[in-house]
């Protein structure tokens, strides 16, 4: 299932767009759908837009399960990058 960001949040830095998105994938994902999510037109996203959408699906999945049910898709270099840094922070326990 592809979900493209721009058509389900106007931006990539609140909270509470990260929670509308967090509800968009947790939804998606009880269906049994594998998500490619792109961020085609959007910008990079803050740490409190990540916290509030894949921070809340990372502790209730488990990050292993959600790298394998969601995949970033058409990210720029800085969007990489940001989405790179949060994945690490988890793996390294700085986001838990």
């Amino acid at each position: 299932m592809k979900i493209k960001l721009t058509d389900v949040v106007s931006d990539t830095y609140t909270n509470t767009a990260g929670y509308t998105l967090y509800v968009v994938l947790k939804s998606a994902l009880a269906g049994g759908n594998q998500i490619s999510l792109s961020f085609s037109g959007a910008s990079a996203p803050s740490s409190s837009f990540l916290n509030s959408s894949f921070g809340n699906l990372i502790e209730e999945m488990g990050l292993d399960n959600f790298l394998s049910l969601v995949k970033p898709s058409e990210v720029t270099h800085t969007q990489a990058s940001m989405l790179k840094h949060y994945i690490q922070g988890f793996r390294s326990g700085a986001n838990a």
